[in-house]
């Protein structure tokens, strides 16, 4: 069970209504996973999600009355070295660091998909996913969703220790056809390919964890030709008192230039918005982000974490983009070709209250940039705080 409670001000920037909103969102969700031997099983998921209060329209990962959010067959078996897990049915799926492939645990419905999923494991050695599938789009009505999908999805990743728990190699391809895509002003169909790699490890107290990306295909008739980065570091102190720790996150996701023929803006599969903040105040689109953090631990169940994230945008020509890849379309006038987004002062607070409940708070003040005010917008003001209970 999670409870949550919203409150905006400005949402998108002041750009785009509802303006000012506070609500509630609330999901319910029970499972089951049967075991009919040790090579197959099937794993069944029901939910119930609600948005109390929020001001319409409302998102369509806001509200349902009853849905199948997951519902599997399991296979398993071992051949050679290799364990193989074969998973077919509607399932969720993060893939590597999840800042690409991500279920968006944010919204109240996590992203789900009808398709299926092979995965290898040799020895924790290295592992490797394969996945097609057809996302869903949910509905508000009670398992009304079954025919409700937004184009395809493919994706192959290879993950391998190089130095044990130092060095980690991955290797990824993903497909998206999308429908209905929105970019630099111009909205169409796209098949847009996406191939990257991933490194991320330990050195003693200093964590790190980067992507990096290239992606084509085409947009309607036009070439897609999009790159995106984006690292995380992180060192601790931990024989200090409250393991004090800094962190930094530099980010950097193309925009499509004046004029262009080819589309540039980076846009991947499933993004995970949270990787800036849980608000998802901007996404991964047309943006250069540095976030310096610092993270205290007053107790081994509480983590308070603080710092002030600033944004550019990419190419001054396309847009800022808020949830859900929207471009803010003022801020494509030629009278705004500022690229300074703005400052976010973030403050986070997550406490294990007890091994199955989390209470997690999140207050984010946006100083507005020139790339908002000169479009008319206004800074924002979100805070967000959610209560997880778990059997």
């Amino acid at each position: 069970m999670r409870q949550q409670y919203w409150g905006w001000s400005n949402e998108g920037h002041g750009l785009k209504p509802p303006l000012n909103n506070s609500y509630d969102l609330s999901r319910l969700i029970g499972d089951f996973y049967l075991h009919l031997n040790r090579h197959v099983a099937i794993f069944a998921q029901l939910g119930r999600f609600d948005a109390i209060g929020k001001d319409l329209p409302l998102n369509a990962a806001d509200a349902s009355e009853g849905r199948l959010q997951q519902g599997f067959v399991e296979l398993k078996q071992s051949v050679g070295p290799v364990k193989l897990t074969a998973r077919l049915g509607r399932q969720e799926i993060t893939l590597g660091s999840g800042r690409y492939v991500w279920v968006n645990d944010s919204s109240n419905i996590r992203t789900t998909h009808d398709g299926l999923r092979l995965h290898g494991d040799f020895s924790g050695n290295a592992t490797f996913d394969l996945f097609y599938s057809r996302p869903v789009t949910p509905t508000p009505g009670a398992f009304t969703d079954f025919n409700s999908h937004a184009g395809t999805f493919g994706a192959g990743y290879v993950s391998e220790v190089v130095v044990p728990n130092v060095l980690h190699i991955d290797e990824y391809y993903y497909f998206r056809h999308n429908i209905g895509a929105q970019y630099a002003g111009l909205t169409g169909n796209e098949d847009r390919d996406t191939i990257g790699g991933r490194l991320w490890g330990a050195i003693g107290p200093f964590k790190y964890d980067s992507d990096f990306a290239y992606q084509f295909g085409t947009f309607d008739a036009r070439p897609i030709s999009a790159f995106g980065t984006s690292t995380r570091v992180m060192y601790s102190l931990e024989a200090a008192a409250w393991q004090p720790g800094l962190q930094f996150q530099t980010s950097y996701f193309s925009g499509t230039g004046h004029g262009a023929a080819t589309i540039g803006t980076f846009n991947p599969p499933f993004g995970r918005p949270t990787m800036l903040n849980y608000a998802g105040l901007e996404t991964l689109e047309n943006l250069i982000e540095a976030y310096p953090a610092l993270v205290v631990n007053p107790t081994s169940d509480l983590a308070l974490r603080f710092g002030p994230e600033v944004l550019w945008r990419a190419s001054v020509y396309d847009a800022v983009y808020i949830s859900r890849t929207t471009p803010l379309t003022q801020t494509m006038s030629a009278t705004d070709r500022a690229r300074y987004i703005g400052t976010n002062l973030v403050a986070t607070a997550q406490w294990r209250v007890q091994p199955n409940v989390t209470v997690f708070a999140e207050y984010l003040h946006e100083l507005a940039g020139p790339a908002i005010t000169l479009a008319g917008g206004k800074g924002a003001d979100v805070g967000i705080g959610q209560i997880d209970v778990n059997f």
